[in-house]
């Protein structure tokens, strides 16, 4: 194993190898995919080096906060897309629903569990049941830093507080880190075994949401489906097709030359490394689309990664930086033209065409264009009576409709428009001296009605 592969890899305890253990178990449940995944491999490798199966885990519960039916939809076609290419390998892979948190169902099988492999989560919710399982499992438990391209702790064991500041720590390592996975045979066929689980073999995504119970209100996109076939898809039309224009127009709404991979690295479709290996293998580091692609996907995602882990309120108002918030309270009682409840904006009925038709883009497509995703923000601060129920109501919208939401990413862009990674400009009313974005400033730079009729034929 690659010293850049072991660098991923971190225990979670100090306890040893559960010697009476039936399997290796792999907790899969951040990264949905076979190719390029870190875990997956050195479970395999475990398994192979101590001579016990590999069971590969991926349970499905209906107890998550915006548990709907276009968010589970595409996870689960990700699921499905991830066991069929895994059980190709002869591996084991098991969907179970389950009543209880999984994590406590995986603390029932201790007895079983040879070792624990564990994916790295950034979130608070993730870190803590990883944090639950080393704790209380009795083996020994790994966890894999698997969805960005230099590992979190390797890169600061601090919150970088600009983009300028996590980039050349970044930069230093790429060629480390940017290189091809090792793949392992595994050895023991485990796909014929039978683990004692309550096991679900469906075909199509639709059985599975039909057994949970879940809201129904946010319907599935018809523009995105979930998996790693579909994100190697996306990718290719990104390298063919738009890469060559990305820097003169990733940011215009009228245009579609962004990526649209956001969804799949948010359920771990696809790995960013692998996105960078394709994009090098028809383009240099040298070219300025791809240093402009690359400080997205690498220096803006993983300084989010270093924003949710290092900063314990990285998703409330509190925890933007000090002079943001100040500036912001001292422009709280400041008169508004326009105030919105959340029902208006969620349903976008406010005056702005604009406002509106991001909003609307995100409700149809469960996306929305990077760039009017700032506007969207900065107005919901500049219709809303506090500063913190503006956060509130960005975070509410963004988890619930975004297929992309619940994610470093868009915490780390909220908190931008707030403040966060930026410089004070400025004085100006509501918004004190935190960055201002106009209806006006669309004009200047794009054909923005454009954008509007572009939403309103989706």
């Amino acid at each position: 194993m690659n010293k850049y592969f072991s660098l991923r890899i971190e225990k979670l305890n100090e306890k040893s190898f559960n010697l009476s253990g039936l399997y290796v178990l792999y907790y899969m449940r951040l990264s949905l995919r076979e190719d390029f995944n870190y875990a997956l491999e050195f479970s395999i490798k475990l398994s192979n080096d101590y001579k016990k199966p590999l069971v590969v885990y991926c349970p499905i519960t209906d107890y998550y906060k915006f548990s709907n039916i276009r968010y589970y939809k595409f996870m689960i076609e990700g699921i499905l897309n991830a066991k069929k290419l895994i059980e190709e390998r002869g591996i084991k892979f098991i969907i179970e629903k389950t009543n209880i948190p999984p994590y406590k169902k995986i603390l029932e099988k201790s007895k079983d569990i040879f070792c624990l492999i564990l994916e790295k989560g950034y979130l608070k919710y993730q870190r803590k049941i990883n944090k639950i399982l080393g704790e209380n499992l009795n083996t020994t438990v790994f966890e894999v830093d698997n969805d960005v391209v230099v590992p979190l702790k390797i890169v600061s064991h601090k919150q970088e507080p600009y983009a300028r500041t996590i980039r050349p720590k970044i930069n230093n390592k790429l060629d480390e880190f940017i290189k091809p996975i090792t793949k392992f045979e595994p050895l023991i066929k485990s796909n014929k075994y039978d683990f004692q689980f309550s096991e679900l073999n469906y075909k199509k995504a639709e059985d599975y949401l039909n057994i949970l119970n879940i809201d129904k209100s946010v319907k599935p996109s018809n523009y995105f489906f979930g998996g790693e076939n579909e994100a190697e898809k996306k990718l290719k039309v990104f390298i063919n097709e738009k890469l060559h224009r990305y820097k003169e127009l990733r940011s215009n709404p009228v245009f579609d030359y962004q990526s649209n991979l956001s969804p799949y690295l948010h359920f771990g479709n696809i790995s960013p490394v692998k996105i960078c290996l394709e994009i090098l293998k028809n383009y240099s580091y040298e070219d300025e689309n791809v240093k402009s692609f690359f400080n997205e996907l690498i220096i803006w995602r993983e300084l989010a990664r270093n924003f949710s882990y290092y900063n314990a309120r990285y998703n409330e108002y509190e925890g933007i930086p000090i002079w943001a918030k100040k500036t912001l309270e001292e422009h709280k009682n400041d008169k508004r033209d326009y105030i919105y409840s959340i029902e208006d904006l969620e349903n976008a009925k406010t005056h702005d065409k604009y406002w509106n038709a991001a909003q609307l883009e995100m409700l149809k497509t469960g996306k929305m264009h990077n760039y009017m995703r700032m506007y969207w923000c900065k107005k919901i601060i500049e219709w809303t009576d506090d500063p913190k129920k503006a956060f509130d109501i960005a975070c509410y919208l963004n988890d619930k409709y975004e297929l992309d939401g619940r994610d470093p990413n868009g915490y780390a862009g909220i908190s931008w428009c707030f403040g966060s990674f930026d410089r004070p400009f400025s004085e100006r009313k509501i918004f004190g001296k935190v960055r201002y974005m106009s209806e006006e400033g669309l004009k200047r730079k794009f054909d923005i009605d454009k954008y509007v009729e572009k939403v309103n034929k989706l």
